[in-house]
């Protein structure tokens, strides 16, 4: 009886992921859209699918868009040394425009195979990859079912290991935005992240009705919370020590994803055209806080731009 239950839960999440990855893009945009042939062209058969994310699912459109390209293999990238880069630690962060100003669009694009992806949202420690694909995110292009459906499964798995690893730190009694919150700002500490206070709550007012469902759909299956007979409710069941290990999971993942970010954004320095740039335009956007940087630090930030990060960093600008 309990294995099919969780069959039905788990079908029951994927329906949930499906209608949102399926309709989070089913309106036209032309610049959106010439983004995702340039990506096509680029890469050609070794291309899986195009994922999209961020603000602009969310209506925003004065932004970079934020896309996920999955491939078969790194060869694609014909570029031996970028490749390895991205199997060391992925995934890989790259630039593309679309058009001329003032009408230009302007994306950011993530690159990993389609195996270490779902390999990440479903075991790696660090909430990197099965934190941003636990919130909604859409399909821009699939190569076939079979790739759609395994994409399916690895955000369904996202949401599975998002909220297993969050309901420790949570009280005897809580709701679905306490969880989604809780989680959510728990992740922004885990990495340099910009957001103002309260922004992981602002994304669940956003969406509610889909992070209900998937908190609802996964109520009562073994992850540390059940329904507790009231709408919108749930009980916390896990054990007092999962807790006292998770307080120290958490502990581990900041220290963990402050290196590893400082890794990444070396990383993008040699990938990315205009990082210094787009990464003080984000800091901006989310903080307010701006410091113009000169032109030694433009053309060489690897060397150059550490002063001026630890300077935004006194002024509160990202923790």
């Amino acid at each position: 009886m309990e294995a099919e239950t969780n069959r039905g839960a788990g079908k029951m999440l994927r329906e949930i992921v499906t209608r949102q990855v399926s309709g989070a893009c089913d309106f036209p945009d032309e610049q959106r859209d010439g983004l995702l042939d340039q990506i096509r062209a680029r890469y050609g058969d070794n291309l899986l699918a195009v994922l999209i994310y961020g603000s602009y699912l969310r209506g925003k459109r004065d932004t970079l868009l934020d896309f996920y390209v999955l491939l078969d293999n790194y060869r694609a990238m014909h570029s031996t040394w970028q490749g390895w880069l991205a199997r060391a630690l992925p995934p890989n962060v790259y630039q593309i425009h679309n058009g001329s100003p003032p009408g230009e669009t302007r994306a950011k694009y993530a690159l990993l195979t389609l195996d270490r992806f779902e390999h990440a949202v479903r075991s790696d420690f660090h909430s990197y990859f099965w934190a941003r694909f636990a919130q909604p995110c859409g399909i821009l292009y699939c190569r076939d079912d079979t790739v759609s459906n395994r994409i399916i499964d690895a955000i369904s798995q996202a949401c599975v290991t998002f909220t297993g690893r969050v309901a420790p730190c949570l009280p005897e009694s809580f709701n679905a935005k306490q969880l989604w919150s809780t989680g959510l700002s728990l992740t922004y500490q885990c990495e340099f992240r910009s957001e103002a206070p309260g922004h992981a709550g602002q994304l669940f007012e956003y969406w509610p009705g889909y992070y209900r469902s998937v908190i609802e759909a996964l109520a009562g299956q073994g992850l540390g919370f059940d329904p507790d007979g009231s709408q919108d409710t749930f009980r916390n069941t896990c054990s007092r020590q999962s807790r006292r290990l998770s307080a120290a999971g958490w502990w581990l993942r900041r220290v963990q994803g402050k290196a590893l970010s400082t890794l990444r954004i070396l990383k993008a320095a040699a990938t990315f055209d205009g990082a210094l740039d787009y990464l003080l335009w984000k800091i901006k956007r989310h903080s307010g806080v701006y410091i113009q940087p000169s032109g030694l630090q433009r053309r060489y930030p690897v060397i150059f731009a550490w002063p001026l990060l630890f300077r935004l960093w006194r002024k509160g600008a990202f923790r």
